[in-house]
């Protein structure tokens, strides 16, 4: 089994106007709403590829109720803490004549010591069964940045193996923790490392040297140039094929459910960083916060391309 791990999940309403104007009225054209958040759509993404999960995090009022039952109805399975506060709502303006999107994300409720207490007690009850856990995206206000951090240090007591994506001092804080795993994508990298190419050649020696560090396996993501995966003994870049892209939301975490899903099936390192990049691909050709579909993950699959460092 794998489980997800999504503190500050989202209602995420996706709506689509034919251009926009100020100071006047502008008709939507289409709306949809999807349980969102980072290890969320994780766990969306394995269910779409035949695979099992569970999603943890915080969620709390109607809005949480709404998200917990579209997962529910597509599959997923789901043990959240519940919380006083009322789950966020994202909204992703998409603008057809500009091709275009705006995102407006809420900070999401404030999460009280108790309520982080409990969550504790959940993950600490986790049996055998757990192969991976995903921990990634934001935190809402409240919780402290080493929160992630702890989780790790908690679930490698436990002899589980943790997949991270995560930024900035998040990121910088559970990298200590030394999880399994870690997929920045290139941007997030930099600011990790200070590394400031954006050069395969120049990115190759810090993620090695962070995997002999420790950190078992790295992922970076970069857009069209693929996804460059290292651990200390291998490194691969594998390159997707050119795509009409219609959004890039979710793509990061397609790529990770892609990677992860493909490792609880016994795939090679070669060959999940594979799944991973047809995933991650197949996610931009959906549009808003929908993610990538199966029958174009099989697809793509077979056109990526792999280089060997």
């Amino acid at each position: 089994m794998i489980y997800t791990i999504t503190l500050n999940p989202a209602l995420d309403r996706t709506m689509e106007v034919d251009g926009l104007v100020v100071d006047d009225a502008n008709r939507i054209l289409r709306e949809e709403r999807y349980a969102g958040g980072k290890g969320i759509d994780c766990s969306r993404v394995i269910e779409e590829l035949g695979g099992e999960s569970t999603a943890l995090g915080f969620i709390g009022g109607y809005d949480g109720l709404e998200l917990e039952g579209r997962l529910i109805n597509e599959g997923v399975l789901c043990d959240f803490t519940r919380i006083g506060g009322e789950t966020r709502t994202n909204i992703i303006l998409s603008n057809r004549r500009e091709k275009t999107q705006i995102l407006l994300n809420a900070a999401g409720p404030r999460i009280t010591p108790a309520e982080i207490g409990l969550f504790f007690q959940r993950i600490r009850s986790l049996g055998r069964d757990a192969e991976f856990v995903v921990v990634s995206g934001s935190i809402p206000p409240g919780v402290n940045h080493n929160i992630y951090a702890q989780i790790i240090t908690t679930l490698k007591g436990k002899g589980i193996r943790v997949a991270l994506d995560a930024d900035g001092e998040l990121l910088q804080q559970a990298c200590k923790a030394q999880p399994f795993l870690i997929k920045p994508n290139i941007h997030e990298f930099q600011r990790l490392t200070g590394v400031k190419s954006m050069e395969v050649s120049d990115l190759l020696p810090r993620a090695r040297h962070i995997a002999e560090a420790g950190i078992e396996i790295v992922i970076i993501s970069m857009g069209a140039k693929g996804l460059l995966g290292v651990t200390k003994d291998q490194a691969y870049c594998a390159i997707p094929p050119r795509v009409r892209v219609v959004s890039q939301v979710g793509a990061g975490d397609s790529a990770l459910a892609g990677f992860i899903y493909a490792l609880t099936k016994k795939k090679t390192f070669r060959e999940s960083l594979i799944l991973a990049a047809a995933a991650g691909t197949a996610a931009v050709m959906t549009p808003g916060t929908a993610l990538c579909k199966k029958r174009d993950v099989e697809r793509i699959k077979k056109e990526i391309r792999i280089e060997e460092y």
